[in-house]
């Protein structure tokens, strides 16, 4: 019975893929991550922390609940302003996709969306979110945030072009207020442990054991996964952990040597794993990798420039007032 209602789960699960624009950096544009240089010392490092992310999100605090199902659907939503109109996975889906185009253009590393995505599920989880207005201020202040708290170097050119990249649609002023509610909604925990950051120690207490060039290549593809299950709403709700190792297994499904020593390092950490819930990742990753892969195959790939600064035409809203409601 079980294993007919996980064939149910996963067909369910196909047919609510959201169409995902993100691409995979080319290998010039992704820094390697592992250089061979690991020791019995460093791995210890580097099992203390990894173990120290798994403690993390047990915590309640760093716990995300289906926000979504807070807000109605199912009504005509081109009879309402924008104003009006209620957010959904489309939205998140839009606001991922955008961060991911801002943050390439300026050469950023990637793992700041996975932390602004963060800071907004959290804060949604326990806020109401008035409107898409609203929510497209709260994104661009989450994303403000993590650029501050993580890129300081960065966030003093991309930080005060944000309101520019929102078309106008808020002021610098309007992104400071909001970024406070979100540090008090957060009780200052802004240093969420991400999937990529999970994967990459898990990764690295196998250093001394497999070449450099094969840890970054399968770092590199399991890196992808993660990217495309920030873009995921049907991934908030599970742990960071859990979509790590879903990662990492689809990125070795073809090295059974490395595969195999992961599933080994899992079990020497003594990682807790619902395996059916990996499943059911590995089956969602997998069709987001091949609908992604295949819409990036039909989209021309003749230009090499850098794009024009990408704009949230996703979300065309009113100016915002000094008043956020909702937060």
């Amino acid at each position: 019975a079980k294993s007919q209602q996980s064939s149910e789960d996963m067909s369910v699960l196909g047919e609510s893929l959201p169409c995902l624009k993100l691409e995979a950096l080319r290998d010039g544009d992704r820094r390697s991550i592992f250089d061979g240089a690991g020791t019995h010392a460093s791995r210890n490092v580097q099992y203390d922390q990894l173990t120290t992310m798994l403690r993390q999100e047990e915590r309640d605090s760093y716990r995300c609940c289906d926000y979504l199902q807070n807000y109605p659907s199912g009504f005509d939503d081109d009879a309402l302003s924008q104003g009006e109109k209620s957010i959904n996975e489309a939205c998140r889906t839009s606001i991922a996709e955008w961060m991911y185009r801002v943050v390439d253009h300026f050469r950023v590393d990637r793992e700041v969306v996975a932390i602004a995505l963060s800071y907004i599920d959290r804060v949604l989880s326990a806020n109401h979110c008035a409107d898409r207005r609203t929510f497209k201020l709260i994104s661009s202040a989450s994303l403000h945030l993590a650029m501050k708290v993580h890129f300081p170097n960065k966030w003093k050119d991309i930080g005060k072009l944000i309101p520019d990249l929102s078309q106008g649609d808020f002021a610098i002023g309007d992104l400071v207020g909001m970024e406070m509610e979100i540090v008090k909604s957060l009780t200052w925990l802004l240093n969420p442990a991400t999937a990529r950051c999970i994967s990459v120690h898990m990764l690295s207490l196998l250093e001394m054991e497999i070449p450099a060039s094969v840890l970054n290549k399968v770092a590199s593809a399991a890196i992808f996964f993660v990217e495309l299950s920030v873009c995921d709403y049907s991934f908030v709700t599970m742990k960071k952990s859990a979509i790590s190792i879903a990662s990492l297994l689809n990125a070795t499904e073809r090295d059974i040597d490395v595969h195999l020593r992961i599933k080994k390092a899992l079990n020497e950490i003594g990682c807790r794993i619902d395996w059916y819930e990996i499943s059911f990742a590995r089956e969602r990753l997998w069709a987001l990798h091949k609908q992604t892969c295949l819409a990036s195959s039909r989209r021309s790939s003749t230009s090499f420039s850098m794009p024009d600064i990408p704009k949230t035409e996703d979300f065309p809203s009113p100016r915002s007032s000094h008043h956020f409601p909702g937060m």
